[in-house]
């Protein structure tokens, strides 16, 4: 079995007026710097801008978006069980949702989603739009050979293991923005 069977793609999660909404919402909200690896800002590694989502939030707007995308990624990690024909991938419960930022020249160099700080489990975005150039999610084998990259689809879902085995970038945003939400497990 190959490392990319268990890279799930789910098209069409959200309905449409929903992904309007969603792109409307992060037009008129203030984003801030993304921290690297749980701590420090470093444009050298990645180059994107984060608004937290949290059910803990003063803005009723942002309370609704983290419920509603919670749900959706909650019901897409059950599907992606399923689909993996795996007993236990570890998914106990999703601790952080955000939507991400590229703007031009925005990128995020090789890594991978699990690390000390924050031993995540899965990993999942969920790509809001397609009116921008470049920004092209990527994975890799973990010796650095077999790179393919995930079509650019607005309202399209990727789910991976976070762990070491799933090297991944965003390649360099050339012109407009790239939207998308993050959201990983434990």
């Amino acid at each position: 079995m190959e490392i990319k069977n268990f890279i799930k793609i789910y098209d069409e999660v959200l309905p449409w007026g929903t992904i309007s909404n969603l792109i409307r919402f992060a037009n008129v909200s203030e984003f801030e710097k993304t921290q690297v690896g749980g701590g420090g800002v470093d444009f050298n590694v990645r180059r994107t801008f984060t608004l937290p989502l949290t059910n803990l939030h003063n803005s009723f707007s942002n309370v609704h978006w983290h419920n509603l995308l919670y749900f959706y990624f909650t019901k897409n990690l059950r599907q992606f069980k399923f689909d993996a024909n795996i007993l236990d991938y570890g998914y106990r419960n999703i601790f952080d949702i955000e939507i991400l930022k590229y703007e031009n020249t925005g990128f995020y160099t090789w890594h991978v989603d699990h690390f000390a700080s924050a031993p995540r489990t899965m990993s999942c975005i969920l790509l809001l739009n397609n009116d921008y150039e470049g920004g092209n999610l990527c994975f890799r084998n973990p010796d650095g050979s077999g790179e393919w990259e995930v079509e650019v689809k607005p309202n399209r879902m990727i789910i991976w293991p976070s762990n070491f085995l799933y090297p991944h970038t965003v390649k360099p945003v050339t012109k407009g923005k790239r939207y998308s939400v993050v959201a990983w497990a434990l």
